[in-house]
C-alpha cells in the first residue's frame, strides 16, 4: 500500500518535486508563475491606461509651461508681458519692473519720458 498515492488524496503531485503541496501551499515555481502573471497583468493595464489617457504612445505630452506652448522666447521682458496681459501684475508694477528689467522708453507701448 503506497502512502502517498500519485493522484488525489495526498500531499503532492506523484511524488514530489517543485510543484509539491507541502502542508497546503504551493512550492517555490507555483509562487513564481504566479508572481510573473501578476506582473504580465499589471504591465497590460498599465500599457493600456497610458494609450488611453495619453492618446497614442510615443506622443508628446501636452505643453504646460508658457516657453513650451509657444509663447514668450525666455526673454524677462516677454515673461513679464505675458503676466501683464494674464492680469497677474498691475499697470504700475508692470511698469516698474519693466523699468528694472531695461526696457527703453516707449518699447512696451506706453509713452516715454
Amino acid at each position: 500500500m503506497d502512502i502517498n498515492p500519485p493522484y488525489g488524496g495526498g500531499r503532492g503531485f506523484g511524488g514530489g518535486g517543485f510543484l509539491t503541496y507541502h502542508d497546503g501551499g504551493p512550492g517555490a515555481i507555483g509562487w513564481t508563475v504566479f508572481a510573473l502573471q501578476l506582473v504580465l497583468v499589471l504591465g497590460v493595464a498599465w500599457l493600456l491606461a497610458s494609450i488611453v489617457l495619453r492618446g497614442r504612445p510615443g506622443r508628446k505630452a501636452p505643453a504646460t509651461t508658457p516657453l513650451a506652448a509657444g509663447g514668450p522666447t525666455g526673454d524677462p521682458l516677454d515673461v513679464l508681458r505675458m503676466r501683464y496681459a494674464r492680469g497677474e501684475l498691475g499697470r504700475d508694477e508692470y511698469l516698474q519692473a519693466s523699468a528694472d528689467l531695461g526696457a527703453p522708453p516707449g518699447a512696451d507701448g506706453e509713452p516715454g519720458s
